[in-house]
């Protein structure tokens, strides 16, 4: 069913019920009916739009839904949610109820790290949040389902590194509750030369699946900071997700954002970096692992908007079943952006006739002193490498799945911080990625 937006589950009325139930200030509530304007004005997704093309949005029973009590219980880390390997420095928890600070190392705390509920930093930390959040990143205008974000979001978090800190354990935040529409919103900034690692996982609690998790990230990196941002998309896997995530690198600053993809019947993220001053540099990884009846559809932009920037994209996903995804990426390089250098490239690999992998990469390239390349490659598994592996006393059911976690590794390495990254290498490996329990779209 396409959206309805006068649907009578989310209104304008829904809009002022959360600014007074969270106390926000009048500039919040202004941002969140204006957004809710554009969200009314702006046309459903539809087949005959590029970017919805492949992606069959039927399922979407738009007037069923309804927004999450704002008094929603607080939701506690869930046990799925890896927090001992991660030994973070900061673990938050985003849901209805808000987002609550469950632990601060000393580390965190004495490099002065800013981690708070957003609606209650719209109100003591305006100067960290009325500039960004939902203005330059990701704005109403972008889409329907970023308008509807922008409005109505809930159990938003705010993370800010400040100027010159160094963090050696990373950030965690958690997204998860029990209500059926989950809006959750993430705006983290780091100050100038600052550096630091945000992972944002996306958890089942188990009591539950949402109708639709409709999630929205912002990243913005000063000059000079270093950046490794990591989203582990872990939900139940017959829930939904729309993921929107946009990062602003700023002049020599570096960002390294890896998405990880195992849960969820359908899935779509948008996944941007742009590179708004000279010497800005983005490494963008991606690494889906699906079966059954799983559908994920990545769209990505490497936007250049100053000269002597560098970005390299890398996805790569692995298919089994009757899994389906699609990827279709940008580079997209202005007129002023000149000595640019940026790749991309995709790979999928099939493990059953039953599965499907669509590529499309793109370049809209404005500017001459450029280099621009993008590459992407399907294919199945090598039976002569079964074999091999197989003759050296492997079963097969070994031998394949040795194979699939060598496949992600060329994704995994480019990931700066190790914990992080063998993190990231047990999701994709666990007993979870790949199951053929989840029923078709």
């Amino acid at each position: 069913m396409a959206i309805d937006a006068r649907a009578p589950g989310l209104t304008r009325q829904s809009v002022d019920d959360l600014a007074d139930a969270q106390q926000e200030p009048d500039w919040l509530r202004a941002r969140r009916r204006a957004a809710w304007d554009v969200y009314e004005a702006t046309p459903n997704p539809e087949r005959t739009d590029e970017e919805w093309r492949r992606t069959d949005l039927r399922w979407l029973q738009w007037e069923s839904l309804t927004p999450a009590a704002p008094l929603d219980g607080v939701a506690g880390v869930p046990a799925t949610v890896p927090t001992a390997a991660l030994d973070p420095s900061v673990t938050l928890v985003m849901s209805a109820a808000g987002a609550h600070v469950v632990d601060v190392s000393p580390e965190a705390r004495s490099a002065g790290v800013v981690a708070l509920d957003l609606a209650e930093a719209a109100q003591t930390r305006p100067e960290l949040v009325r500039d960004n959040l939902s203005t330059t990143a990701v704005a109403p205008e972008q889409g329907k389902f970023q308008a509807l974000n922008a409005a109505l979001w809930q159990g938003g978090a705010l993370v800010h590194v400040p100027r010159g800190a160094a963090l050696a354990q990373p950030i965690l935040v958690v997204a998860s509750g029990d209500a059926a529409l989950r809006q959750p919103h993430l705006l983290a900034s780091l100050g100038e030369g600052a550096q630091a690692s945000i992972v944002e996982w996306w958890a089942d609690t188990g009591a539950g699946s949402p109708v639709l998790v409709n999630g929205a990230t912002e990243l913005f990196a000063a000059s000079g900071a270093h950046l490794t941002y990591a989203h582990v998309q872990a939900l139940a896997l017959d829930a939904r997700s729309v993921l929107s995530q946009r990062a602003v690198v700023s002049r020599d600053a570096t960002l390294a954002s890896t998405n990880v993809t195992v849960g969820g019947r359908f899935h779509k993220a948008r996944v941007e970096a742009t590179l708004v001053e000279p010497g800005a540099n983005a490494v963008l990884n991606g690494a889906f692992r699906l079966g059954s009846r799983q559908f994920v559809d990545h769209h990505t932009t490497q936007d250049h908007l100053a000269t002597d920037g560098t970005s390299d994209l890398l996805f790569a996903g692995v298919l089994d079943g009757r899994a389906r995804s699609v990827y279709a990426g940008t580079i997209v390089v202005d007129p002023a952006a000149q000595r640019t250098n940026a790749y991309q490239n995709n790979r999928n690999l099939l493990l059953s006739s039953g599965t499907r992998a669509d590529s499309i990469p793109r370049l809209e390239i404005m500017a001459d002193d450029v280099r621009c390349t993008h590459g992407a490659t399907t294919s199945t598994l090598e039976p002569s490498h079964l074999y091999y592996l197989c003759s050296r006393g492997l079963t097969h059911a070994q031998a394949r799945e040795l194979i699939v976690e060598g496949y992600f590794e060329a994704v995994l390495d480019r990931v700066p911080h190790e914990g992080v990254r063998d993190v990231l290498r047990e999701a994709l490996t666990g007993p979870a990625a790949g199951n053929d329990g989840a029923t078709g779209i």
